[in-house]
């Protein structure tokens, strides 16, 4: 394996600029991350409740992978891990609808298998057991190890450790006292949601753990990325007060010098943090895939772009201020454009919530670059919906900012080789007229998929020459 220098920079300009766009108040921070909060803890959730059936092994369940990285924990050579550096590909988005589910059941009956193979282009969060059959069918199907990016887990947390056991490594981690970021009152700092321990990003022996430790788990799992949940600085003004933390307040992470950094921000340190730990995963052909949340924390220039990929939580809400969807669209353009992997994710209330599936739908549409991937459910992941498996083709207009894809009458438009999609993020309705009559979609049905493996719901048009768009809502339309 690569060796990597963990080095820490001052001056990274991502965290330090001025906002320019969206609400510019201090007090974005508290609202913004109260939404993306409720979105880390669906996440959360949803892998905990996986994990349940196992938790009485979480004590002990330190896997010999993960147990042979800690022993070598205070070496920068790395060099036993053996992830293969060729993995299977994240398949091309440009030109189709691509999803990448959250998670699967325990248990799915052969029929659900193949139709989960035949839709889905992944999904994260299993174990091998449940890997095989799936692959069986599919050898490209892709599977997600899933890690907490800047968190040590809470001891009663568990995650996969082996490919097969749920578990936990914190009796391993909490022996290195250095490890674990402190208060100026010398405490460890907990999230306050869940209980989970924020980390030493600056620390190059945790650095080193948590890449040989991560890759050991993935080659375990033969697992084909990381995702890296509760990745982003923005969220510890908040989440990281178990007990307070000051230097964290308001715009805290971008702006307060950390004396035991040598005067770098949080900020600072994360991004040459973030940036060491993809590149030493992208040696061994691992992408890292950090939750960088929705973007609407408006003083928050987290350079994201620092990795292979970004899982945005939260994307295209329907309650964004508009400015706030300008700036999160903004920042997804940025990344897909730059090719990056994208999954963009978000829920809803009812599968039968039509208007919101369109609205994230049509979000996913209008930013979609070759490596972008798609998913939004209700109660269960495992969910299919009618419109996934709609056919616009590729794009035949691009934009560099979202302003690009303004029309006249103030809606964001962007055409495909077989339809358009138009996207109302204001306050207000919005009516536009057609020279010539187009086919509006309509979906009808959608949700947990039946055991014998049928497609839930079906897709229907309807020909209009006008259309009056709802606030922070969406259209889809064929030719």
């Amino acid at each position: 394996m690569r060796r990597i220098a963990w080095v820490y920079v001052l001056g990274l300009v991502g965290c330090g600029a001025d906002a320019t766009t969206g609400s510019d108040s201090t007090s974005d921070s508290t609202s913004d991350s109260t939404s993306d909060s409720t979105s880390d803890a669906t996440s959360d959730s949803t892998s905990d409740s996986t994990s349940d059936s196992t938790s009485d092994s979480t004590s002990d369940a330190t896997s010999d992978a993960t147990s042979d990285a800690t022993s070598d924990a205070t070496s920068t050579d790395t060099s036993e891990t053996t992830a293969s550096p060729t993995r299977r590909p994240f398949p091309d988005s440009s030109a189709a609808i691509r999803i990448l589910a959250d998670q699967f059941p325990n248990s799915l009956t052969e029929a659900q298998r193949r139709f989960a193979v035949q839709h889905f282009v992944g999904t994260q969060k299993l174990t091998t057991d449940q890997i095989e059959p799936l692959r069986a069918l599919a050898p490209d199907f892709l599977v997600l190890h899933y890690h907490l990016a800047i968190w040590q887990s809470a001891p009663n947390v568990a995650f996969i450790l082996d490919g097969a056991t749920w578990g936990n490594d914190f009796e391993s981690v909490t022996a290195h006292e250095s490890w674990f970021w402190h208060n100026a009152a010398g405490q460890r700092v907990a999230a306050i949601d869940d209980g989970k321990l924020l980390m030493n990003l600056a620390n190059p022996e945790f650095a080193n753990y948590w890449q040989s430790s991560m890759l050991a788990q993935v080659a375990a799992g033969d697992y084909d990325a990381v995702f890296a949940d509760s990745a982003s600085p923005d969220l510890l003004n908040w989440e990281a007060q178990s007990p307070r933390e000051p230097r964290f307040d308001g715009t805290g992470v971008r702006d307060t010098p950390i004396a035991e950094w040598g005067g770098q921000t949080y900020c600072q340190v994360w991004e040459s943090w973030i940036a060491a730990l993809d590149a030493g995963m992208a040696a061994e052909g691992v992408p890292l895939i950090p939750n960088t949340g929705a973007f609407i924390t408006s003083w928050d220039r987290t350079d994201f772009t620092r990795t292979q990929g970004a899982f945005i939580e939260g994307f295209a809400g329907t309650d964004f201020l508009p400015a706030d969807w300008e700036h999160s669209t903004d920042q997804l353009l940025v990344l897909t454009n730059a090719g990056k992997i994208v999954i963009l994710q978000n829920y809803l209330e009812s599968a039968s919530d039509v208007a919101t599936r369109l609205f994230y739908l049509a979000n996913y549409l209008l930013v979609r670059g070759p490596k972008t991937y798609l998913d939004y459910f209700a109660g269960d992941p495992f969910e299919w919906y009618p419109e996934w498996g709609l056919d616009l083709g590729a794009a035949t207009t691009t934009a560099a900012s979202v302003d690009e894809l303004r029309t006249d009458d103030g809606l964001f438009r962007r055409d495909f080789e077989h339809g358009f999609v138009l996207v109302n993020p204001s306050d207000d309705p919005i009516t536009t007229t057609f020279a010539s009559a187009a086919l509006r979609v309509t979906p009808t049905g959608g949700g947990p998929i039946p055991a014998d493996g049928t497609s839930p719901g079906s897709l229907g048009t309807t020909s209009v020459t006008s259309i009056t768009v709802a606030p922070h809502g969406a259209a889809i339309f064929t030719r």
